[in-house]
């Protein structure tokens, strides 16, 4: 499989690990898979909607364990109804608990209750990086996971 991705900025080839950078619409256009792994802001809230299906491929697979909100689920049901989406994988949703009724009775979508993070090993390294974090911020006054949309926040 070859992998692409779509970023605020481009990664340093040493952290690509073989991937290919591109544009949001050429990413749309291309994949047969999207994965989302990002955070909910107000600009990525419904990232994915209407337009941007209509610049997906037919039959494209959707895995969202990131946040819910990401996906507009009205569009993302009459994206699945069109086939447009062949398939979508979910453990996040728009209103949790709430879950679309679209998707609760559609065959194509694989749901699983919001336990993506939930192997002992990540949830030790969680663990580990707040410990981390808390350590850099009482001694050091910065954090080592800076949210870019906080930063300047003063500690």
């Amino acid at each position: 499989m070859s992998v692409q991705y779509h970023n605020r900025r481009q990664l340093p080839p040493v952290e690509e690990q073989g991937a290919k950078y591109v544009g949001f619409d050429e990413l749309l256009a291309t994949s047969d898979v999207l994965s989302l792994n990002l955070s909910l802001t107000k600009k990525t809230r419904h990232i994915i909607g209407a337009p941007e299906f209509e610049k997906m491929k037919r039959g494209i697979i959707i895995i969202n364990t990131a946040r819910g909100a990401l996906i507009d689920e009205a569009a993302l049901v009459t994206a699945l109804e069109e086939g447009k989406v062949w398939a979508v994988g979910l453990d996040v949703f728009e209103e949790e608990p709430k879950i679309h009724p679209g998707l609760m009775n559609n065959e194509k979508v694989f749901i699983l209750p919001h336990l993506g993070t939930s192997t002992f090993e990540t949830r030790k390294d969680m663990e580990l990086l707040v410990l981390e974090n808390l350590k850099l911020a009482l001694t050091e006054g910065r954090v080592k996971t800076v949210v870019p949309e906080q930063r300047g926040a003063k500690l």
